[in-house]
This record gives structure tokens, C-alpha cells and sequence, in this order.
């Protein structure tokens, strides 16, 4: 099929800005056309990817789609087949991507050390993968070191991060969320609520909306304590309609759980045993005991 005259906009930043010299050779098709009084123009069709390829993306996809739905064993092997695929390749963006790929989802398995070891194959070779994919790599491995425990590694990583990161950087809100977390755990509530704003400010602009949410919710443990319960439930309220929009049932369930904490300090206990009875029905509904059965164990003991 021709391709039409326009320039679209890639769905991902990630993504090649393909077919440029394309667009340009088709704008020079239309005004020969005009002075040749011809309505149409169109180029050659696109070159079908190999088979390589082809296998690289769907497996990616596939990583995605099981990362979405919270089967992070699929998505371990779908991302293990997108990496080979791209080893194969000696392609460096796609490689990242995979690797990026298998780090979630072996956090999200519980396993820090493999989840650490797939960054550092990026980080480690600086003469392989460009600036983008270090900076990336890089806000990884610092929330994986907040995760471990580390927060003193995660904020220098974090910084490392944000040199990479190309002006404007596309991880402002990610190392926004994560300093705010530092400064929430050492105890600087009025920092973290700051830098969560920020966060979810900038979140907004750029279209991240799953950290426009978590940085909601930071600011919902940060104002809470500091007494502003008004605000800390409007941003809740307002997580849980975006973590309801982009279909993220375990981020719905910590919303509630979140809301329901907020509620016991406000003295709406009835509220709050709501909420933790809907964020049980979300565990249930998506077969998560491992949060399910303490939650009952909580609310047997309220």
C-alpha cells in the first residue's frame, strides 16, 4: 500500500523518528505534482521487516502485554526471546529495551541481584549503548538500590541519571518521584511533597501517566502527616482515576489501601474499612495472595 504524504509522530520517544527522508521526498512529490497538474503522490512500500526483526518486536509486545497484566514470568521469557533476537541484530536500541524489559520484570519477581545484573549490561558498555539508554539504564539501577535499601547509592545513581538525560530529559518525572522518596524516608515531608509536585507536574506535561500517579500518591504520604488530609485525598482520588484509566489493578489496590490509611488518621474508620475491603476484592480478582491474605489478616483484626 502507498505510503501517504504526512509525517506521523512516533507513539514512543524511544522509537527511530523513521521515514524522514521519506516525507521530504514525498513534500518534493507534491509540488512537482502541482505543476504537473497531477493529484496524487506516493512513495515505494515500506520494506517488510526480516524475520529477525519481525520476531524482536513481537516478543517485545508480548513482554509488554504480560507486564501489563502482571504475569511477570511471561514476560521474563518474552523479553529473553526479544533479547536474542537482538543480540542477533547488533542492534543497541532494541538490545536496551529487552534488557530494560527483563530488569522490571525480575524486580517485580522479587529478584533484585538478576534485576541489577540486566542494567549493568548497559551501563558497562558506554561504547555500545548511547546516552539516552545510559541515562535510562541508570534511573533503573537507582530505584532498584532504593528498593534494596540503599539510598545513598540510589541518589547518586539518580544524579548520574539526570546528567545523561538530554534537555528536556524524559526522566525529570521518574528521578522527580525517586528523590521524593529519599526525602520521604529520611523524614522531610515538606521536601518530599515539593519534589512530588514537581513530578507530577512534570509528568503531566510529558504524558507519563502512570508517574503522574505515583507521584500523587507521594504527595498523599507526604501532606497526611503534615496535617493537609484534604489534599492527600484529593490526590488519591485522583491516582486512583488514572491508575483505573491506563488498567493497572495493583496500583488501584495501593490507592485504596493508601486512602484507607489516610481515613483511619482523619477517624473515618468505617471509610477505611471499606477501602481495604475493596483493595482485598482487587487482590482477589486478579489471584495477588501474596497482598490478599495479610490484607484479610488486617481486617480480621480490625
Amino acid at each position: 500500500m502507498p505510503r501517504p504524504c504526512v509525517s506521523r509522530r512516533p507513539l514512543h520517544d524511544s522509537q527511530a523518528a523513521a521515514g524522514r527522508l521519506g516525507a521530504l521526498t514525498c513534500q518534493l512529490a507534491v509540488s512537482l505534482a502541482a505543476a504537473l497538474a497531477i493529484t496524487a503522490c506516493s512513495s515505494p512500500p515500506a520494506r517488510p521487516p526480516s524475520p529477525t526483526q519481525a520476531a524482536a518486536s513481537a516478543s517485545s509486545e508480548s513482554g509488554a502485554r504480560a507486564l501489563q497484566r502482571g504475569d511477570w514470568p511471561q514476560a521474563s521469557a518474552h523479553y529473553q526471546a526479544a533479547l536474542q533476537a537482538a543480540v542477533a541484530l547488533q542492534d543497541p536500541a532494541l538490545t536496551a529495551a529487552a534488557l530494560q524489559g527483563l530488569s522490571l520484570a525480575s524486580a517485580r519477581q522479587g529478584d533484585l541481584p538478576a534485576a541489577l545484573a540486566h542494567v549493568e549490561r548497559i551501563l558497562a558498555a558506554p561504547q555500545h549503548f548511547d546516552a539516552a539508554s545510559q541515562a535510562r539504564a541508570a534511573a533503573r539501577k537507582a530505584l532498584l538500590l532504593l528498593d534494596a535499601g540503599n539510598p545513598d547509592q540510589a541518589l547518586r545513581w539518580a544524579d548520574r541519571a539526570g546528567a545523561l538525560c538530554a534537555s528536556p530529559c524524559t526522566l525529570a518525572p521518574v528521578l522527580d518521584n525517586l528523590r521524593a522518596h529519599l526525602a520521604l524516608a529520611g523524614g522531610d515531608r515538606a521536601q518530599a511533597a515539593a519534589l512530588a509536585q514537581a513530578a507530577a507536574r512534570a509528568a503531566q506535561a510529558s504524558g507519563q501517566d502512570g508517574e503522574w500517579a505515583s507521584a500523587l500518591r507521594l504527595q498523599a504520604r507526604a501532606l497526611g502527616p503534615l496535617g493537609d488530609t484534604a489534599g492527600a485525598a484529593a490526590a488519591l482520588a485522583q491516582a486512583l482515576q488514572i491508575d483505573r484509566r491506563l488498567g493497572q489493578p495493583d496500583r488501584v489496590a495501593l490507592d485504596l489501601l493508601l486512602a484507607a490509611e489516610l481515613e483511619d488518621q482523619r477517624g473515618n474508620r468505617a471509610l477505611a474499612t471499606d477501602l481495604l475491603q475493596r483493595a482485598l476484592a482487587v487482590y482477589a480478582a486478579i489471584g495477588d495472595t501474596a497482598q490478599a491474605e495479610p490484607l484479610r489478616r488486617r481486617l480480621a483484626a480490625r
